[in-house]
């Protein structure tokens, strides 16, 4: 009688330290892994999310007593990074109308933002404004038009990538 109460605990702490597992990329191709905030003597990484934002950190392995054998943080400038701008191409889609404007700043897509987002009923504007800060997101993880979708917004995702590619395509990326 006891045994299944015994499996369901297990079954549901294993589920649990399944679904906590998240990997973060540290925006230089390093993944590290980032659950809560976990350390150890060869690195560490933390995370944080609140109201939309994540940041993230990762420190050199290096070990007590000895010096780093990694490469020192590259020297910072005072100049500023060009920032620019460009409208993708208004992209009509079965459900309506979805022009994007990306901005770039030091090579690194840093805004997404929709110039035209016209649904053609409440239903499909409710479902753009779900998926189009969750497609803005992707394309701030992935630097690039290589994104996923959202599911349940199949033709907004793709009317999405492709005003995207045609903004990031004038950019000369």
């Amino acid at each position: 009688m006891r045994r299944y109460q015994i499996v369901l605990g297990a079954t549901a702490a294993g589920l649990a330290g399944v679904l906590s597992y998240h990997t973060v990329s540290a925006g230089n191709g390093v993944t590290v892994q980032a659950t809560g905030s976990a350390s150890s003597s060869t690195g560490s990484a933390s995370t944080s999310a609140g109201a939309g934002s994540s940041s993230t950190t990762a420190s050199t392995p290096t070990t007590a007593g000895s010096s780093s054998s990694a490469q020192a943080a590259p020297s910072t400038t005072t100049t500023a990074p060009s920032v620019r701008r460009a409208q993708g191409s208004e992209e009509q889609y079965r459900y309506g109308l979805l022009e994007l404007q990306v901005t770039v700043s030091g090579g690194r897509i840093t805004n997404v933002q929709p110039m035209v987002d016209e649904a053609t009923d409440p239903r499909s504007a409710q479902i753009n404004s779900e998926a189009v800060p969750m497609l803005s997101q992707q394309v701030l993880q992935a630097q690039s038009a290589n994104i996923d979708g959202v599911s349940g917004a199949s033709y907004t995702s793709a009317a999405f990538e492709a005003s995207l590619q045609s903004a990031l395509n004038k950019l000369g990326r």
